[in-house]
């Protein structure tokens, strides 16, 4: 049922007439999460919201070619420059930074700088949780957030002004509860109907989750992408039944207990897990090597200039969201893993983790190689 506090904010929002907002039928909404609703009526086709269990922003998307970002467990990045670090001694930083991270808001935040329209789907809590939904508003990434009891977790990024990456600290995921990991997955299967793309980010501690998007997914026509390391791998294999996998060089060998030190051993044991487990493309990612594209059409391999080692933290989620951002272009595998590698490269020079701007990412795409990989 619509409440009427609810319906008067949203029609005095939008300079609307209140009586047919409380008169708009069932058939014309939609809940989204567990308490809030937005309207899909002929004078509203481009309505989205960023809300935090309840509490709507609104902004403009279209719905019909969304990349939804499932990222379950996020985390408030905290990100500090030393003029130069030396350990044991006290020192201020140069700056201070906040964003929303984790690897599948990286991602999503890299769609919507490459102009891509996204909604991101995870849990929220406490305080840190509000903070995070501030900066999701701050980052121009459309959200939907589950209200989680226990606080939102945080990670720590110590850069040093020449040196780059000092530490990095992410903190545990927060428990959540039965009942909440329901509400997500009620949010999730709500949102997915709208999507081309599924994107499912995780590690060692999101592979329960990560098994029901995926499940969720193939009942729907988006196309899933994965971009996992850990346990969240092994799941995605099992589950199968993917448009693409990203996956590290470093993730692949601990998976497969074995050394891949040639391209065409990567490429044979990839097309394995491709004919194994339904997996149409898989991209594994090699640092500042680039990346290998192995897919229906061959091998790739895809090479960015290195302009900088400073900052490689979220390199591959910002190659995965650039990627995805020129695949909705139009754009075919190859030229949208140009396009990610280059933005990775970018990503390097910056504080953020997960940032990489259209025009610098074009500067660095025109010396960004491709090249087909003999096997052996």
């Amino acid at each position: 049922m619509l409440r009427a506090p609810r319906s008067c904010w949203f029609a005095a929002y939008f300079r609307l007439p209140i009586c047919p907002v409380f008169l708009l039928k069932s058939q014309y909404t939609q809940i989204i999460g567990d308490d809030a609703i937005f309207l899909q009526t002929f004078f509203l086709p481009f309505v989205r919201f960023r809300r935090l269990d309840g509490f709507p922003r609104c902004g403009y998307t279209d719905f019909a070619t969304m990349i939804l970002v499932f990222a379950p467990y996020p985390a408030l990045e905290r990100v500090a420059m030393t003029e130069q670090f030396v350990p044991g001694a006290p020192q201020k930083p140069l700056r201070v930074s906040t964003f929303a991270g984790g690897a599948g808001l990286r991602a999503a935040s890299v769609i919507r700088l490459m102009g891509a329209d996204t909604l991101a789907v995870g849990f929220a809590g406490g305080r840190i949780g509000e903070l995070l939904a501030d900066a999701l508003d701050r980052q121009d990434v459309p959200h939907v957030l589950t209200r989680t009891k226990s606080e939102t977790r945080g990670a720590f990024l110590l850069l040093d002004k020449i040196g780059g990456v000092v530490t990095l600290i992410p903190e545990n995921v927060p428990a959540t509860t039965d009942a909440e990991n329901d509400k997500l997955m009620q949010s999730l299967s709500r949102h997915i109907g709208g999507a081309n793309y599924l994107l499912v980010s995780g590690d060692d501690n999101e592979s329960g989750l990560l098994a029901s998007a995926l499940e969720e997914a193939r009942a729907t026509n988006a196309q899933t992408v994965a971009d996992v390391k850990g346990l969240s791998l092994e799941t995605a294999l099992q589950v199968g039944d993917l448009f693409l996998l990203r996956v590290s060089h470093k993730s692949l060998q601990r998976h497969l207990s074995q050394s891949l030190s040639h391209d065409s051993a990567i490429v044979r044991e990839a097309n394995v897990l491709r004919d194994k487990h339904n997996v149409r493309n898989i991209v594994v990612t090699l640092g500042e090597d680039g990346a290998l594209l192995v897919g229906e059409s061959g091998a790739v391999r895809v090479k960015a200039p290195v302009v900088s080692h400073f900052n490689p933290t979220g390199g591959g989620q910002t190659l995965v969201g650039a990627m995805l951002a020129r695949l909705q272009a139009g754009d075919g595998l190859t030229e949208a893993l140009r396009f990610g590698c280059a933005a990775a490269s970018v990503n390097v020079t910056h504080d953020e983790p997960g940032y990489a701007t259209p025009a610098e990412t074009q500067i660095l795409l025109a010396k960004t190689t491709a090249v087909p990989v003999q096997t052996r």
